[in-house]
């Protein structure tokens, strides 16, 4: 993903995060205000409601109370003991009820007011108050008021309508604490007592009066309050909301407790219908965040022109840099971070550069491995150097001198030049350090930093790898008509000091030390016994059980006061034939005798058939010869050599 991807896409994001955040933060904080809002309207009007009810009561009360203690209406009343239809209508007329009703001690019917003013009253109307007024909760109302003389107010349903009641008592002494009879007057709850009720609320309040869970009074259309009601009616809290069809509603619910069926009252309001205006301001903040998206990408791509183009030359740049071409170089084109960037990039390219000059020129006469180490720790230049365990290797040219006497001088440089290459790839190989060329001699060193795994056992691997190399050319050699040569290897493995040698002119990254010198010796060694490859002790201790090798001797070294024990680099396990094996177990028993101080038995080893064309075994074989015609004074198992 590019540099302008990503500005854009933090851009787009922070945009979206901001953009989401304030849409949460003012939904949630408008939402909480309108629940709020909505939820005060509702308890106004439930007040509303609850006042009209009290009024009402306390209106129809004050009023019938009056007619039924007047005298000239006790007087009339008197006289029209068994027929109270006049008087239900003049009370209905005065009240302005929709029912008035009159029942006397036996609970018969004694009146009954016309549907209107007026009016004859029907069959069907008398019919219907008579069904009503044997309904359960309507005769214990009544006995109720007959029995303790008192009046009622209520909620109450009858015959599928819900009614605003007040029952009175009509004595025929003001003082009677009994009644002969009681009045019922009711208002009925219908759309036009719900439409005087809301008069002045908000307009979104919606008002349902219920019964048996159907409405039976509303503000509303039947089948829209029908659904509203069920809605409200699953709640389990009188308080709270609902969804109807996705549209979120706020609601105050009631009972009326002593209906006789199930009824009540729920005042509701459309959460969502009030939040419309608020979500239109959101959908305008959703448009000018596309705007300000739109014109941000604009901008952005604008600015990252000015970022991307000199950063896309960097990048391009450190490719080419990569890939070893320090000829790349970046103009400053602004005074900004960016252009201080290009002028930085510049300079660090100089010094690449620089150091590549220097690593090419030095690399052709000290090892690559040593020039990248000193390139990255230069304090390593300082004069001086550090004791480290390393294995040493020494190499050279068997009758070298012979060879160059029979070559012009062109054709043994070029000769050497094969010969040398072949050999230091195989030491590169095996992660080895190339120190110095010794006219046909080769001297290479193995041990950290250098050589990262078992430098003994890498060395080793390397001195295999030579003499195979070799052999191969010399099989290329015979066919061209050019010598056939052979090579000796040394290797030894202990202490040496490793750093930079010499003067303040002139200094050389080498190894000094008696390991130095005992691998040196070890290479001349080769030509006593015959073989390719000699190690010491040391080396074969530390490489361990991958090598297959042939204890030869023990030897001590011109310039070393100890002997040496000596081993001859056979080759790796699995390479050695097994017959080759069983000769070197024969030749370790007679190397034990010789050490023995056995030389007669020793020699009878040596000369043995199996061992009769082993140059090491002759070596050997004439050694014990010659103990037996002079036996040492003092045998200590060590041979003392003067071989340099």
């Amino acid at each position: 993903m590019g540099l302008r991807a990503k500005i854009f896409i933090a851009f787009l994001g922070i945009l979206a995060v901001l953009v989401g955040f304030t849409l949460y933060v003012t939904n949630t904080q408008t939402t909480a205000f309108e629940r709020a809002r909505i939820s005060e309207e509702l308890r106004a009007v439930q007040a509303r409601f609850e006042d009209k009810f009290k009024t009402e009561r306390a209106h129809t009360l004050k009023l019938v109370a009056t007619i039924t203690s007047d005298q000239k209406y006790r007087s009339f009343l008197q006289q029209v003991r068994d027929n109270f239809f006049s008087f239900a209508e003049e009370v209905a007329i005065d009240t302005g009820a929709d029912l008035v009703s009159i029942f006397d001690e036996d609970l018969k019917l004694r009146g009954i007011s016309p549907d209107k003013e007026g009016a004859r009253i029907s069959k069907e109307r008398l019919a219907w108050i008579k069904r009503a007024a044997a309904l359960p909760h309507i005769t214990d109302t009544f006995e109720g008021v007959l029995e303790d003389g008192h009046q009622r107010a209520l909620v109450q349903s009858m015959q599928g309508k819900l009614l605003n009641m007040v029952h009175v008592p009509l004595k025929e002494s003001l003082t009677d604490d009994y009644a002969l009879g009681v009045v019922s007057v009711g208002h009925e709850i219908d759309n036009g007592w719900v439409k005087s009720l809301i008069s002045g609320a908000g307009a979104e309040v919606q008002v349902i009066f219920h019964m048996d869970k159907n409405p039976v009074a509303s503000n509303l259309t039947k089948g829209a309050g029908g659904n509203i009601l069920a809605a409200a009616l699953g709640q389990a809290s009188e308080v709270g909301g609902f969804t109807l069809d996705g549209e979120r509603f706020i609601m105050l619910r009631g009972v009326f407790e002593q209906a006789g069926r199930p009824a009540g009252y729920i005042f509701a309001a459309s959460l969502d219908k009030a939040m419309a205006p608020f979500v239109a301001m959101q959908w305008n903040i959703v448009y000018t965040a596309a705007a300000a998206l739109l014109a941000g990408i604009f901008v952005i791509l604008f600015i990252t022109n000015k970022i991307v183009f000199p950063i896309r030359l960097l990048v391009d740049g450190t490719r080419r840099v990569m890939t070893g071409d320090y000829d790349f170089q970046l103009e400053k084109h602004t005074d900004d971070e960016v252009g201080e960037l290009s002028e930085a990039f510049s300079h660090m390219v100089d010094g690449l550069k620089e150091k590549e000059q220097i690593r090419s020129l030095f690399g052709k006469y000290v090892h690559p491995s040593i020039v990248s180490d000193i390139m990255e720790n230069p304090e390593n230049l300082e004069r001086g150097g550090t004791r480290k365990v390393q294995t040493l290797l020494f190499s050279d040219i068997a009758g070298f001198t012979t060879i160059s006497e029979g070559m012009d001088a062109e054709a043994l440089v070029s000769f050497l030049n094969e010969y040398m290459g072949a050999m230091a790839d195989q030491i590169a190989a095996a992660e080895g350090i190339v120190d110095k060329y010794l006219g046909d001699g080769i001297m290479a060193f193995w041990g950290p930093p250098f050589t990262k795994d078992n430098h003994a056992l890498s060395a080793c691997r390397a001195a295999l790898g030579m003499q195979r190399r070799l052999a191969e050319l010399r099989a290329q050699w015979k066919q061209q008509g050019r010598p056939e040569i052979g090579m000796r290897i040394g290797l030894a493995t202990g202490d040496v000091i490793v750093g930079n040698i010499g003067s303040e002119q002139s200094q050389d990254y080498t190894c000094i030390g008696d390991t130095v010198n005992l691998s040196s010796r070890l290479e001349g060694v080769n030509k006593l016994y015959g073989t390719g490859v000699i190690i010491d002790h040391a080396t074969r201790e530390m490489a361990g059980d991958l090598l297959v090798t042939r204890e030869l001797d023990t030897v001590q070294v011109k310039g070393r006061e100890e002997g040496t024990r000596i081993f001859e680099l056979v080759g790796l396990n699995g390479e050695v034939a097994d017959r080759d094996c069983d000769q070197f177990r024969t030749y370790e028993n007679g190397l034990a005798l010789y050490r023995a101080g056995e030389f007669a038995r020793a020699r009878a080893i040596f000369e043995s058939a199996g061992l009769a064309d082993d140059p090491a075994s002759k070596c050997m074989l004439a050694q014990c010869q010659e103990f037996e015609v002079n036996p040492p004074a003092e045998w200590n198992g060590v041979r003392a050599l003067d071989v340099k």
